[in-house]
């Protein structure tokens, strides 16, 4: 099956490819460990979830209860934390949409049906990216002091859309890597 036209990377070299995942996986992996560093700053019994709790309270009364709960030092913690996010969000959405991208390229041999959907996701792992960075300035002129509900319920829809996006994606990355998987492992059999 040829590689369908609505793919990002497409165009890009197997060796540009590699090198990109293998850069973004890594530096997924040390922005995740720092935000869940600094997330600790921001777990108390009134905000529990920490920075998703944050991002996904939809009501504004509630984000004000966990900013308070915070104190001074955790609502700069907080704005640290949103700004590692920016690239945390360069780095995943770019990881998993490549993922998704080579495991529908390598699916292509094998069927279309399985192989469609990484490409797609290739493109939605984009727009969580972009919707990751809507949540994110929300959530920062909370932090600022507007506290219009505005901003809460823009944070919760834009949080929950890309947290759906995300675990689609995944979810399509690790049936992808099975089917690949299983696939290896039945060519090896003896007859």
């Amino acid at each position: 099956m040829k590689t369908p036209p609505f793919s990002p990377y497409q165009n890009t070299s197997f060796r540009f490819r590699k090198n990109l995942l293998w850069w973004s996986g890594t530096f997924t992996l040390v922005l995740m460990v720092a935000i869940r560093m600094v997330d600790q700053w921001l777990t108390t019994p009134e905000s529990p979830g920490g920075m998703v709790g944050f991002e996904l309270a939809k009501n504004i009364n509630k984000t004000l209860i966990m900013i308070n709960s915070w104190g001074e030092h955790g609502r700069i913690m907080a704005g640290f934390s949103l700004g590692i996010d920016y690239l945390y969000i360069v780095a995943y959405s770019l990881f998993l949409g490549l993922s998704a991208f080579a495991i529908g390229k390598k699916l292509s041999s094998r069927s279309s049906f399985l192989a469609k959907p990484g490409y797609w996701f290739s493109w939605l792992m984009l727009l969580a990216g972009i919707f990751d960075g809507i949540e994110n300035y929300a959530l920062i002129k909370i932090l600022s002091g507007n506290h219009e509900q505005l901003w809460a319920s823009l944070s919760y829809y834009f949080a929950s859309t890309k947290f759906g996006i995300v675990l689609i994606t995944l979810l399509y990355i690790i049936v992808g890597l099975l089917t690949l998987w299983i696939t290896r492992s039945a060519k090896k059999q003896p007859a």
